[in-house]
């Protein structure tokens, strides 16, 4: 009487495990389908946007060698993690990326370590790596890599990213094409924000995002003031905890008119 409920059961729990892995395994057999439909008619941008791709699908991805021709992949809002991100960093046909957009994949401080020492991302011009738990570990490894020299857009909001790594961030030479940096939505605090302000190393940015990072004042009032951003177009301070004294030196920047302060 007992042995056929635990049959039913068993066989129940077999097609459960069945419907859940088929998709993954699915995903992997139509990878290169899937490139095939979403790469562009010139060869050179794929755009893998939100496809819930994950770590074996990022592996599979990689050994493609229809990739040699890419020069920009958009993987925002997949789930590559780490591991996904070290098998693409170590193929050989992602060598002419110049555009990689990795936002909302989890990838951590591994992740970007594997972007900082890979063999064949060195000439990536736009780098996107919001919302990916990076933290000022793998930013020390960032800024002691040679990848980012012809780097021109970096952004790095919403991430862990503390007074610790903006001072590391502001002290390299390894962005010497940096037009744009987002460091939206972390926690880099005046320390962070007047080692910016002090820092001689960003003669080409135009474009500065440091919006929601507790900066005071005294930080904001730095950057503002600061001589070493000769071309600096956009300077964003918006949620801050800001008093008078911003909004006044902010005042009579936007009234000169060479520099735009977001600050409201």
């Amino acid at each position: 009487m007992s042995a056929t409920p635990i049959k039913f059961s068993l066989s129940v729990a077999l097609l459960l495990v069945f419907i859940l892995i088929t998709p993954s395994l699915g995903w992997v057999e139509d990878i290169s389908a899937l490139v095939a439909k979403r790469i562009s008619h010139d060869g050179k941008t794929l755009d893998l946007s939100g496809l819930h791709i994950g770590t074996a699908e990022a592996k599979q991805l990689a050994k493609m060698e229809r990739l040699k021709e890419i020069t920009t992949l958009h993987l925002q809002g997949n789930n590559i993690k780490a591991s996904g991100m070290k098998a693409l960093a170590k193929s050989p046909h992602l060598a002419g990326l110049k555009h990689l957009d990795l936002w909302g994949n989890m990838l951590g401080d591994l992740g970007l370590k594997a972007i900082s020492e890979s063999p064949y991302l060195n000439q990536l011009e736009s780098l996107k790596l919001w919302k990916n738990e990076i933290s000022d570990d793998s930013i020390e490894l960032m800024v002691a890599s040679g990848n980012f020299a012809h780097l021109k857009t970096l952004m790095l909001n919403d991430n862990l990213i503390t007074m610790e790594g903006a001072g590391m961030l502001a002290s390299t030479k390894v962005f010497p094409e940096l037009t744009t940096l987002n460091l939206f939505r972390n926690e880099i605090g005046d320390e962070g924000a007047l080692a910016f302000a002090n820092s001689d190393k960003f003669a080409k940015l135009e474009l500065l995002y440091m919006g929601q990072n507790n900066i005071t004042d005294q930080g904001a009032v730095a950057l503002i003031e600061s001589q070493h951003f000769p071309q600096l177009k956009v300077l964003d301070i918006t949620l801050n905890p800001l008093g008078e004294g911003t909004m006044m030196v902010a005042f009579k920047a936007n009234r000169k008119g060479n520099l735009q302060i977001i600050y409201r």
